[in-house]
Formats: structure tokens, sequence, C-alpha cells
């Protein structure tokens, strides 16, 4: 039995002095009558509500559905408040809110679009607005076409948010067509939390951006890697600073700052965070800085020795190889000999990159010291001595970079079953997303794969898919954006027969009353989806159109009939139709005569 359901039926067909409860008696089971005891909670309290599948009540297993979220859109007001509802709701389900919020997104494309004039008119009653959020956009479509106006200004303070999160909705094509519309500070604003802004967009709103807001933007936690890698090119060290210390930066957007080290030369901060740190993250991207003790930083071992990183690059500073080897120990026998304190890089090719680097930076006897440190391959030692001796060595070694890598070797890489999480980025911060997009089309990547890629400048943005195979590898559907969280993941739900995948909510149309009511079925599913919004929108100073509707339809079929109410009721746990033929149902089985 669906308790949701059976409550919130029960909550609407009984009456003040609870005689439904009394005539139902013993037929009420026992978590219907303890769940119509418990308050509602608060939203941000409320993560699950109680339905039990089957026959026997055993579990919690509710989660936001997109259902929901397009039915908040629809029939919940104030539309100011909704929005701040599912802005809550958002980073815990993302896939719900991306789901549901997709009917409202095409309304606010074919109503609005890239007007100035209906945004405007959009903000400005925003704030006092009491209807829902289709009657607000049906409002601010009035003024479409007023040449009178021409830009629209920046948000006031206390609706910037909600202006920020209805612009957010909108696909690439129209923002870009909109954006010279818009102030600049708003620009700036949606930069900062991910919105897909062409390429020249972001360059522009670098280079008019003051040093403040380039502070900002590049300590960011929801901008998009490219935004990162246009704060790169402008070449300034404190700014790269900034971005190479956000916990958020792409590994890629890193490994392009060390590379242009030579050019650009690193921070302090940079260095030291490097050295004094454990996060792979961090310090593999300093394999492209050609600098050799942030190279050594890079590969240094972290188990076998109890001494910090920044203490173990010290006494290599001070007194060489041979101290820093004393500081390691193997862990069981103490015959076997010392590990070597530095690893050799995962790929092959990222071992001639740092070989390179430090090469062209300090020389060649730097570059061979560097080998000789590492535990490369005897046959690698004679085929690097070789290199060194030769004039041509460099361009050789550079030849030899060039044939390793590239975006063929990283979509082989991409393709192995389980990708890992920091190597191809690190090796390939240049991804030539043409040949990607050919060789997706050959053969598809995986889901992790595309989330790994999302992390790189340039990736062309993947929708999210309304249907997903369960049999697929992974469930990541994409890169989210603000509100929700960073990666979108369809959920899955055990029916009884095994998982499935979340169903899209009519395929991210509308849910108005009339659907939710008239439409959905079973009717249980549908009084689940009622009773959870009347919980979610408990703690909110709003209304709830549905409530109206649900209403009408009871005192249409139903009248004041007890026995009507009671046979609804009885007949709810295994009727298959809509909740508007299930009041039907039990009006003609009792010959309730409503005038």
């Amino acid at each position: 039995m669906d308790v949701t359901a059976f409550v919130a039926l029960l909550d609407e067909l009984d009456s003040g002095d609870g005689a439904l409860t009394e005539r139902l008696g013993s037929e009420l089971p026992a978590q219907v009558r303890r769940h119509r005891e418990v308050p509602a909670r608060l939203v941000r309290a409320r993560t699950m509500v109680y339905h039990f599948p089957g026959s026997i009540p055993t579990i919690r297993n509710w989660r936001l559905t997109g259902a929901h979220v397009a039915c908040l859109i629809e029939g919940a007001g104030p539309a100011r408040g909704v929005l701040r509802l599912l802005r809550g709701l958002a980073p815990r389900h993302a896939w719900a809110y991306l789901d549901g919020t997709r009917g409202l997104a095409e309304s606010i494309r074919t109503r609005l679009g890239a007007d100035p004039a209906a945004w405007t008119r959009l903000q400005r009653q925003l704030a006092s607005f009491h209807g829902l959020l289709p009657e607000l956009l049906e409002e601010a479509a009035e003024a479409v076409g007023d040449r009178a106006v021409a830009r629209v200004p920046a948000a006031p303070r206390a609706i910037r948010v909600e202006m920020r999160q209805l612009l957010m909705l909108l696909d690439a094509g129209t923002l870009a067509a909109l954006v010279p519309h818009l102030d600049r500070r708003t620009v700036v604003d949606l930069a900062r939390f991910g919105a897909p802004l062409p390429p020249e967009t972001l360059a522009w709103v670098v280079a008019m951006a003051s040093p403040r807001e380039r502070a900002t933007l590049a300590k960011a936690r929801w901008s998009r890697p490219d935004l990162a890698a246009a704060l790169v090119e402008l070449g300034d060290s404190e700014v790269n600073a900034a971005v190479y210390l956000n916990a958020h930066t792409s590994v890629a957007v890193r490994a392009r700052i060390m590379a242009a080290a030579d050019r650009v030369p690193l921070h302090s901060s940079v260095v030291a965070r490097v050295r004094d740190n454990t996060s792979r993250s961090m310090r593999l991207p300093a394999l492209w800085s050609g600098d050799p003790l942030l190279v050594r930083a890079a590969l240094l071992r972290r188990d076998h020795t109890s001494t910090s990183p920044q203490e173990c690059l010290r006494a290599w500073e001070r007194e060489g190889y041979d101290a820093l080897t004393a500081l390691f120990r193997p862990y069981h026998y103490e015959q076997a000999p010392a590990p070597a304190p530095f690893r050799l890089p995962r790929y092959r090719s990222m071992l001639l990159v740092a070989v390179e680097g430090v090469w062209r930076r300090h020389g060649a006897e730097e570059a061979a010291r560097l080998v000789h440190e590492l535990p490369v391959t005897p046959r690698d030692k004679q085929h690097f001595a070789e290199l060194f001796g030769r004039e041509d060595g460099p361009e050789r070694l550079r030849s030899e970079i060039a044939a390793k890598t590239g975006p063929r070797v990283l979509v082989k890489r991409l393709r192995r079953p389980s990708p890992t999480q920091l190597w191809p980025l690190v090796e390939s911060p240049w991804i030539d997303w043409p040949t990607v997009e050919r060789a997706e089309h050959t053969q598809p990547l995986s889901g992790a794969a595309w989330g790994l890629l999302a992390s790189g400048p340039g990736c062309p943005d993947r929708v999210v898919p309304e249907v997903v195979d369960l049999s697929a590898d992974s469930a990541v559907a994409g890169a989210g954006r603000w509100p929700t969280g960073p990666d979108v993941i369809v959920p899955r739900e055990w029916t009884g027969n095994g998982y499935t995948v979340a169903e899209p909510a009519r395929r991210g149309s509308a849910m108005p009353p009339d659907h939710l009511f008239g439409a959905v079925a079973p009717a249980a599913r549908a009084l689940n989806t009622y009773g959870c919004l009347t919980e979610l929108t408990a703690a909110a100073a709003g209304s709830l159109r549905y409530h109206d509707h649900l209403r009408e339809l009871v005192g249409r079929h139903l009248g004041a009939s007890t026995e009507a109410r009671v046979v609804a009721m009885r007949l709810l746990p295994d009727f298959t139709g809509t909740t508007e033929e299930l009041l039907a149902t039990a009006a003609a089985m009792t010959l309730v005569d409503v005038k």
C-alpha cells in the first residue's frame, strides 16, 4: 500500500470531525494512523516521504522526481517562492531539477526568447508577483517586441539569484543572442556560475573585468573550464595562481598553467602548494613545468615514509638524492632494498614531457640527472643517453612526444573499461574536440568518459537524455550546472523485480492539475505525487493549485456522500485508472447523485 497516497486522499475526503476515519476503523493500517500524527517537516529536512511498495510496508524509499518539480512549477505559488524552494532541492536532486524544469525552459525560450523588453518586464514583476511561474511568463511575454526597451538593467539585489536561476535555464543559442542586451555585471555573474556562454563572450568578460572581478572569477565554484582557460590566457601570475589553487579547477587547466611557466612565471603560492601537498590533482600537472623540483614533487612517493612532502624535497635540495632515499624504508623486511623515492608517471608520454621540459629550461645535464634518479628501465636510460648526446635530441624527443599523444591516443585511453580520473587530461591539456566527436560517431564513449572530458576546456555540451539505458556502464548523464551538483546522475529505483532508471516527467512537459488527476495512472501514483507536494510546500507561505482542483473533483463526483468516500478509499490500493476515474467509479458504485 502506498501510504503517502492513502493519507493524501484520506485528508481530502475526511471531514473535520473525522467521520471517514471512524467509519473505516480497523481497515486503516497502523502505519497510516501513525503517519497522520506526524507533522509536516521543513523542506530542508524533507528528503524522503513514506512510500511502502507492495502489500507490507517495510522501508522508506521515496526520492524527488522530475514530476514533483514540474508540478511545483505548474501548480505552486508565488513564483519567487517556488524558485527558492527548487533552488534548495536542486543540489541533492540534480536529475529531478533538470528533468522537471525542461518544460519551464521551453516556455522561457518560446515565450521570452532573447527579447530584452520581455526580460525587463519579468524582472520588474518577479519580486511582487503572487501567481504561478507560467502566469508570470505569460504577462512578461506581452512586452515582446517593445522597441523602446533595448537593454535589460542589472537585477536588484533582492531578486538577483532568482533572475540568475531563470537565465541559467536558457539554451546556449538563446543566451548568446540575449547577452548583448544584458548588463555587464549580469554577464559576469552568469560566467561565474557556469552559464553556457560562447568562448568569445568569455574572452570579452575576462578582458573587461576589473582585477577584483577577475579574482572572483578565478576562485568561482561553478564556473566552466572555458572561463578558467580564458583567465589563463591573460598571462597574469596572480590570476593563474588563483585559478590553480581553486579546488574545482580542472587538471587540464592546471597543466596549461604549468606548461606556460617559461613565459608566465609561477606564483610563489603555487610552488609552495605543489611542494607541500598530497593531492594528486595539485601535483601531477607540475610534470609540464620543466622545473626540476616541481617535477620531482609530482613524482614523489607518499608511501614507505612518514616524512612530509616538503621535508622530503628540502632534503633533496640540501643533501641530494641519497639523503632523500634514506627517508624511505620498506614496510616488512629489514634487509630489503630501500624503495625508490620517486614513481614513474602512469603514461610513458608524461615521462618524455617531464624530461623535455627540464632539458628545455635547464639543459641536458639537469635532464640526465632527473633520468638517473627515476626508476626507469635500462633500455630507457640508454635511449635518453643517446638523445642527450645528439644535437637534434630535443627535436627528436618532441617528435616522440607528439607520436605518443594526441586525440586518438586520448580516445583510446577513454575507451578502456575504467578510465582513470586524472592522467588522460594531464596528458592532453589541449584537446582536438572535432576529432573526439568524430570518434564518438564511430564508437560512442561511455558516460564516465564524457564525465571526465567535461572538465576539459571547450568540451561540447551533452544534453541530458530523456531516456537512459540501464545496461549502460554508467548512469552519469552529464555535467551539472548551478544550482545542481557537479554531475547529473540518473537515479535508479527498486521496483521489486530489479532496478530501473528514473522515468522522465512526461519528457519534460508541464504538469498542470488537470493532467495530474486526469491523465496520470494509477491513481495512487498521482496521489503520491500530490501528497509529496503538500508536504514539500507545507513550510512555504504559498498556495498549491492542486488543492483547489482536487477539492473541485471531489465535490463534483462525490458530493457529501460518506459511503462514496469510503468506497473510494477501499478502491485506491488496487485501482488502475486515474484519480478522476477513481472518484467517478466510487460515485457510480454508490449511486451518488450530485446536483
